[in-house]
């Protein structure tokens, strides 16, 4: 009786990989991953001298991992499964309280900090327009009450307060700005929502003692599945809104990209249907993007906005003050930015920046 269960097990042992294995053979190939938003490894070109000279086993085993049937739904269940066994995080992402995903916050390369600040006041004394900086603390520091017990938290105000005291910009202060708020972050995705930007929105016009504009919102989806939701894996979750946010002011906005192309708003529909739902919010990351706003009464000029991705969530803000907005991206962008502010004659320099991406960016050598 013993044997026969253990013949029997061995054949659906046997069966249930053979069936994966024909399944896998006959599925097309699946070019991008909507949920993990990335391009999947493609069958890599078999010849004796990839064999043996390239990394052939490496790609192969990379296409067989993307490609495997019911690649989402494993990754979905593995995910699932750390949590309800205890764990507290998976791949970086903490499971945080209410189905809130918060970032593992844990790195600070001090040398990159400094030779950053460096740069940054270099490049100020080499214009004449005011810069100022803005750094957003992130969700595992404004809204540690969600983080899970036994987390790890390192504490960005001292990382702030470091950079503040050496740093010649004008600083904006979000953490204290923030610091009492609640929901200013999504839940899935590591960017500030609506209400974070409005918020430092109004602390950046506090600063330039400027009346803030007033707005409504309109939800245009509610399955916003971000990059938190994708990194952990948590593909059981539902989305979350997503808001076009228009000023009462009624301005209107036209959007002109470094390849000449053209978009009358600052929000791009296309994305709405697509997983990157973050991109309706000025058509994503661009190297150069000059925005023209037309209607406003008390106009503050034309200002300059270094910038990481947070920004684009708060240009709509923005836009309601200033009759053009230069948007550029250091990761993309490799011309001197001083150049760029003395051909336009700006009135102001705005740098923007997650904490994160501050400590970690390598790219302020291309401000002059």
């Amino acid at each position: 009786m013993k044997r026969n269960i253990q013949i029997l097990t061995c054949i659906c042992f046997c069966g249930f990989v053979g069936v994966l294995g024909i399944l896998n053979v006959i599925q097309p190939d699946k070019r991008f991953s909507e949920n993990e938003n990335r391009y999947l490894a493609k069958l890599p070109s078999f010849s004796v001298s990839a064999l043996f000279k390239d990394n052939y086993t490496g790609d192969l085993e990379t296409y067989i991992t993307d490609q495997f049937i019911f690649r989402d739904e494993w990754i979905s269940i593995k995910s699932l499964s750390r949590k309800l066994t205890g764990s507290i995080e998976n791949n970086g992402v903490y499971f945080g309280k209410e189905n809130q995903l918060l970032q593992m916050f844990s790195t600070t390369d001090l040398e990159t900090v400094r030779r950053s600040i460096e740069q940054i006041n270099t490049f100020i004394k080499s214009i004449d327009v005011p810069v100022d900086l803005m750094i957003v603390p992130t969700a595992s520091e404004i809204e540690s009450d969600a983080l899970p017990i036994f987390a790890y938290n390192e504490n960005q105000e001292s990382i702030l307060n470091y950079i503040q005291s050496h740093v010649d910009a004008g600083w904006v202060d979000t953490y204290t700005t923030f610091t009492g708020a609640s929901d200013v972050f999504f839940n899935l995705d590591h960017h500030w929502n609506e209400k974070g930007a409005y918020l430092a929105y109004q602390a950046y016009m506090d600063y330039l003692k400027v009346v803030p504009e007033t707005f409504t919102y309109t939800q245009v989806s509610d399955d916003f599945k971000g990059t938190l939701y994708s990194k952990a894996g948590t593909f059981w979750l539902k989305g979350e809104p997503l808001y076009k946010i228009v000023p009462n002011n009624e301005v209107k906005s036209s959007l002109t990209f470094e390849d000449g192309s053209t978009m009358d708003s600052l929000y791009s529909d296309k994305f709405l249907s697509q997983k990157d739902k973050y991109s309706y919010y000025l058509d994503g990351n661009h190297a150069l993007v000059t925005i023209k706003n037309e209607g406003i009464k008390d106009s503050l000029g034309k200002i300059v906005v270094v910038k990481d991705s947070y920004s684009h969530i708060l240009i709509p803000y923005l836009a309601s003050h200033y009759e053009e907005i230069i948007l550029v991206d250091l990761r993309y962008y490799r011309l001197p930015i001083s150049n760029l502010i003395q051909e336009e004659e700006v009135s102001r320099v705005l740098l923007v920046y997650n904490i994160e991406n501050f400590l970690l960016d390598k790219n302020f050598s291309f401000l002059k």
